[in-house]
């Protein structure tokens, strides 16, 4: 039996083996993948009944509740933060992100563009087919299209959420990277909660553009990790990750 090196590509998103990727995540948690897969579809089809009045019963003392509580000094900052999950704002940067990753992994590169491109067609799918009305409780501006789901966070999390990746990219400290995972989850939170705090979104809308948000980047990580290698990657892994491939030939 003989044995020799053979590089291999990378296992995953971050090109290490990471604390945590959306795959891993839902891959090693079937009943809560299940769970989020369930509540998706009941949402979806509550959202699309009547114009989503059952869920109204959820979603309108949320409302209440924030429209009572609005200071001039807590809209500056959601207003703020809303710009986080703007179409402009969003591609601009994954550019800007891709643009600095293409050198060292074009695949990674390709994945940001491919995330920040793919989404709106989903979204506007998502939103055609379900057709809620946006919520008219004192809305902090005036809002078109259809509510469901909410296309901000959605649009947020396809950049922020593979930040991580990004980081990854450029420095083997995991406490830095720790500090991207936990910079990237405030600022899809701060998304999500300033859609409903602008009354531009009910809660579930944006509950369910969250749970949406999460299986997309499962989506993305899968494509990149199907199609990831180390020829158009020059991350400093696949010149020290290797495995013992098995060479022994059978003689009659």
């Amino acid at each position: 039996m003989t044995a020799t090196p053979r590089q291999r590509p990378a296992v995953s998103l971050l090109h290490r083996d990471p604390p945590m990727t959306p795959m891993r995540f839902f891959g090693g948690r079937p009943v809560g993948f299940a769970v989020a897969v369930a509540a998706l579809i009941v949402l979806t089809i509550l959202a699309a009944f009547q114009d989503g009045k059952v869920l109204l019963v959820v979603d309108e003392p949320i409302m209440r509740w924030v429209v009572a509580h609005r200071t001039d000094t807590w809209t500056d900052v959601f207003s703020f933060a809303s710009h986080f999950g703007d179409n402009i704002v969003v591609f601009s940067l994954a550019i800007a992100l891709a643009a600095w990753t293409w050198p060292r992994c074009r695949f990674l590169a390709g994945a940001l563009l491919l995330a920040a491109a793919i989404r709106p067609g989903l979204e506007f799918l998502l939103k055609g087919a379900v057709a809620r009305p946006r919520p008219d409780l004192s809305p902090l501006g005036i809002f078109h299209g259809p509510s469901y789901p909410s296309g901000h966070p959605l649009a947020a999390a396809s950049l922020w959420g593979l930040l991580p990746a990004v980081v990854a990219m450029h420095t083997h400290n995991k406490v830095v990277w720790w500090i991207s995972v936990g910079f990237s989850g405030l600022i899809i939170a701060g998304v999500a909660a300033a859609r409903v705090y602008k009354g531009a979104h009910h809660p579930t809308d944006v509950v369910a553009s969250l749970a949406f948000a999460g299986l997309y980047l499962a989506l993305v990580q899968g494509f990149f990790d199907r199609f990831h290698g180390a020829r158009d990657c020059r991350h400093p892994q696949h010149s020290v990750q290797t495995e013992l491939v098995d060479e022994q030939t059978s003689l009659p």
